[in-house]
């Protein structure tokens, strides 16, 4: 029955479908093959009545005005360059004094451009539309624009003045908050600053590290032992660059600066011979860390170093192992003694010095031995013969031994005395057989007296 039901119910859709799709086509046929135009009419329109018909004198008697317009050009405020403005610091190079001192800074996407100014002069500003991202750059030149900044170094931060000026001559400072602030100094190398290269490496906090550097204290040494030569090195601290055959040292002490010449650190005093290199300047020596500020040419990439202090396995050798490897054999003169050293005999003088090597103790004889100790082309454990005194009825020869880096000492005393050789078991036996002998003949000839003393004698 519903089968059914749906049957009649779709062929009745069906015809009115086609019904209506009939209906269409006889409307198409029916319809005009071109629209024809009607009629135009133009109707002439006046102007809309005006807001004032009145004649002026109306207007003027009206009295007090309840509205009045005013012109005013739009307020100026200043822009917000705290976010976009950075501080790389002044030069600060102890030689700076010699030209002039100088602030540097950039802006935010255009780090590598550095613009510099003398403390509390004028560094314009322009704003670039045309670049990519428009923004705030320093005019070319220095040439004069309404918008200009002013910067003061006050130790690690600077004092920014902002100032805008209007087309009527007038300052702007407002709003306050953007017209002063400070600014943190910032290191030119890690913020974007150019890198530079010294005896191509890269400048960085590694430097010295990569240039083999090693400080071990002061050289106890040449203080003692130096002379006239190196009587300038008392109180400074030694650093060695390099190895072997290129290795070189500079003595130092807090203030201190050097430059570099092209191959190595050399020290100088801040003046016209060093505002053409790049300087090293010594901040700060603690007891394990020596810091450093190391500065471009310009003035502009300073960055901060450490170094600290080597550590050497020295085993200061005791007196007894001292005594034990120099044996006394006698004294040739009041001063000239002759000691058995590597199983030779060696004669000391006051000012001699012996030096531990892989083959055991060499003595410095030779002006090219003692040149390559002194400037440490050779190195090891060194024992400086300070001469002969007495003590406590004996004789006893003093020294000083160094370690191999130099920067410890310890005064040393060495007793003076010949041991007597040990006598042979047939030397004992022949004595004794004599002193037996002696006894027996005096016994012989009826003389206990002569034969205790022989026997005495003997026993000694």
């Amino acid at each position: 029955m519903i089968s059914r039901w749906l049957s009649w119910f779709n062929c009745s859709l069906l015809a009115l479908a086609m019904a209506f799709a009939l209906c269409g086509v006889v409307y198409w046929l029916r319809l005009p093959h071109a629209l024809q135009p009607g009629n135009l009419t133009i109707k002439a329109n006046g102007l809309p009545k005006g807001a004032f018909e009145l004649p002026e004198i109306a207007y003027t008697q009206a009295g007090d005005l309840v509205l009045s317009l005013e012109e005013a050009p739009p307020a100026l405020r200043l822009p917000d360059l705290k976010s976009q403005l950075i501080y790389y610091g002044k030069n600060g190079r102890p030689d700076a004094g010699l030209q002039q001192t100088v602030l540097h800074f950039s802006l935010t996407g255009n780090h590598k451009t550095i613009a510099s100014s003398a403390p509390g002069e004028k560094l314009y500003l322009i704003f670039d539309r045309k670049a990519t991202t428009p923004r705030y750059t320093f005019s070319p030149n220095n040439e004069k624009t309404s918008l200009w900044i002013e910067g003061v170094a006050q130790d690690n931060e600077a004092m920014i003045n902002v100032t805008m000026e209007n087309d009527k001559g007038e300052f702007i400072r407002e709003p306050e908050s953007l017209a002063q602030f400070k600014l943190p100094e910032k290191e030119f190398i890690r913020y974007g600053g150019v890198s530079w290269e010294i005896g191509n490496l890269r400048v960085d906090g590694t430097l010295l590290a990569r240039q083999r550097a090693k400080w071990y204290g002061m050289d106890r040494f040449l203080e003692k032992h130096g002379g006239d030569d190196y009587k300038d090195l008392q109180g400074k601290h030694r650093i060695d660059f390099s190895e072997n055959d290129d290795l070189y040292s500079v003595f130092v002490k807090a203030g201190d600066c050097l430059i570099w010449d092209g191959k190595r650190w050399i020290v100088i005093t801040p003046g016209e011979g060093s505002i053409k290199h790049p300087l090293l300047v010594v901040k700060k020596i603690d007891e394990r860390l020596m810091t450093f500020e190391l500065w471009d040419v310009e003035g502009k990439g300073k960055i901060l170093m450490n170094l600290l202090k080597s550590s050497e396995p020295w085993a200061v050798q005791n007196v007894q192992t001292l005594q034990h490897m120099f044996k006394f054999l006698g004294a040739k003169t009041k001063t000239q003694c002759v000691f058995e050293i590597n199983r030779e005999r060696v004669i000391l003088r006051p000012s001699d010095w012996m030096l531990l090597t892989v083959k055991g103790w060499k003595k410095l004889a030779t002006e090219e031995d003692i040149d390559n100790y002194v400037k440490r082309k050779t190195s090891g454990t060194l024992f400086v013969f300070d001469g002969i005194s007495r003590k406590d009825e004996k004789q006893v020869m003093f020294g000083t031994l160094y370690s191999p880096s130099r920067h410890e000492s310890q005064q040393v005393e060495l007793a003076l005395q010949v041991k007597k050789p040990a006598r042979d078991l047939k030397d004992k036996i022949k004595e004794a057989r004599e002193a037996a002998d002696a006894a027996q003949r005096a016994k012989n000839m009826h003389s206990p007296e002569s034969a205790q003393n022989i026997h005495k004698r003997a026993q000694l």
